[in-house]
């Protein structure tokens, strides 16, 4: 037990790495703790507090990387992720359930000749909860969340990448953590771009190295948009990949009865509110919770709580058009959707008349 904690302050005493010292101690107390062992954890406690290492892991996170050339940070620190209410996929979530139990027994695997590699891949569509999951992976562990900023991890300056990303793995190595790096493909291209310089492959190298000495011990999650252009020996290098979809139907509901919460929706007939399901499949999660939040916020403004199916398809057209939506839109939407032309005259405060004439142009 606690293999992985002891070995890193061996590590680190033998290195003369007083930080990662004392902030491996620090959670080899917490875990003793949460053990049951609560003797053994204020012993270490006591041996750090009379060193004045104090006992806070907020406190160990300091000096962040920065860039030589910009000398702006690199990566940007949540010392208490939030774990947010996100609806995914079974599939999803037994994948997500596997990866999170699998690290808590890294130990026991240690223990039998099983090395497992703390990293986790995330692709799929933008807005669909990748950067959410790796907020929830860095809550469940209780431990700091740390990204990666691309915009600043890139340097202008030729070779100054690589020494970019060797500073965040470095940095992340000295104290408990989860790094993320999200946007992955910016650093992790195929070499075989011909578009690219000699530059990248320095960077993909870097990257592969820096993955074999960290993942044995920390906890890495990357995510991108654009799996079709990782390198192949960067897929070889991750424990678990999941693909993060768009929501189906089932989710999409979920999403609607869970975010819509506040209104009643008995004011939606039942055919109509499978035809708002419908037109929402394709959507992201963001997406769909943006729409659903801004029928919420226009019932509130209107001080009527009920919904209708309206409501709802009236926000996914103008989503389409971008707000750039006329009436005349707006009528042969609905009209197209099923609904009925008094309804629409009704929901417009216009003549069915009106309606009417839509049809015929």
């Amino acid at each position: 037990m606690f293999y992985s904690e002891i070995t890193k302050i061996i590590e680190a005493g033998l290195d003369r790495d007083k930080d990662k010292v004392k902030n491996y101690s620090i959670l080899l107390a917490k875990k003793l703790m949460e053990n049951g062992d609560e003797k053994a954890s204020k012993r270490i406690e006591t041996v750090l507090s009379r060193k004045n290492y104090g006992s806070a892991i907020t406190d160990a996170l300091i000096a962040p990387p920065v860039d030589q050339e910009s000398r702006l940070g690199i990566v940007d620190i949540d010392y208490s992720p939030i774990a947010p209410d996100i609806i995914l996929s079974d599939h999803v979530k037994k994948r997500l359930d596997d990866f999170e139990n699998t690290v808590k027994i890294k130990d026991k695997l240690d223990e039998l000749g099983m090395p497992f590699n703390m990293s986790l891949l995330l692709y799929g569509p933008p807005g669909c909860g990748k950067t959410s999951i790796a907020n929830y992976i860095a809550n469940k562990f209780e431990l700091p969340l740390v990204t990666a900023r691309l915009d600043t991890l890139i340097s202008s300056l030729l070779g100054n990448t690589a020494k970019n990303l060797r500073r965040i793995f470095e940095f992340a190595e000295k104290q408990p953590c989860v790094l993320f790096l999200d946007e992955f493909d910016a650093i992790a291209k195929a070499r075989d771009d011909r578009h690219e310089l000699g530059e990248l492959k320095r960077v993909v190298n870097s990257l592969l190295q820096n993955m074999d000495a960290y993942c044995s011990n920390g906890i890495l999650i990357a995510a991108t948009n654009h799996q079709e252009l990782l390198d192949d020996a960067i897929w070889r290098r991750f424990q678990t990949v999941i693909d993060i979809p768009k929501p189906s139907c089932n989710e999409i509901d979920e999403m609607i009865r869970a975010t819509a919460s506040p209104l009643d929706l008995n004011g939606i007939r039942k055919k109509y509110y499978y035809t708002i399901v419908d037109q929402l499949e394709g959507f992201s999660y963001s997406e769909i919770q943006n729409l659903i939040q801004n029928v919420v916020k226009h019932k509130i403004i209107e001080d009527n709580m009920i919904a209708t199916e309206c409501d709802f398809l009236h926000e996914i057209i103008s989503f389409k058009y971008h707000g750039n939506l006329t009436d005349s839109l707006l009528i042969k939407y609905l009209l197209e959707c099923g609904i009925p032309q008094k309804t629409i005259a009704d929901n417009l405060q216009i003549s069915v008349r009106q309606v009417r004439n839509e049809i015929s142009d």
